[in-house]
């Protein structure tokens, strides 16, 4: 009887270390893992989120029409801490128009780039750009 208890807990045991081993290599590969695919993805819906408000709002309109950056610096100034983010505003020749970025950014990572258009000055077409990344 004594034989059957030792082979049950010899079996037991393996099991353990088997199952810890295969828990730790899962662990191991999880934290060699890179998630910037993600990261990126999530900056990019943000920025056309942003643009998207900007454009609903008329924000991007305002500022085109009356030549100033005001409004579009306080948007970028209100993005969380993590986030930085520049938005320049095209004419549809592709010419600069008004840029801002968020201050206190500088360094850019690796960024994305969102681009929307919309319509302002008698039914001309803009190009607002935003290129974000995390600080």
């Amino acid at each position: 009887m004594l034989k059957k208890g030792i082979i049950f807990s010899l079996d037991a045991i393996l099991a353990v270390i088997i199952a810890g081993v295969m828990i730790l290599a899962c662990f191991f590969y999880l934290s060699h893992t890179s998630t910037n695919l993600y990261q990126n993805q999530d900056i990019y819906k943000i920025s056309l989120d942003s643009l998207t408000i900007l454009e609903k709002d008329n924000t991007l309109k305002t500022a085109v029409e009356t030549n100033s950056t005001t409004t579009l610096q306080l948007f970028l100034d209100s993005l969380p801490a993590q986030l930085c983010g520049d938005i320049t505003v095209y004419t549809s020749s592709s010419s600069a128009v008004l840029s801002a970025q968020k201050t206190g950014c500088t360094a850019k990572n690796e960024s994305t780039i969102a681009v929307r258009s919309f319509v302002a000055n008698n039914f001309n077409v803009y190009y607002a750009r935003m290129e974000a990344w995390y600080k």
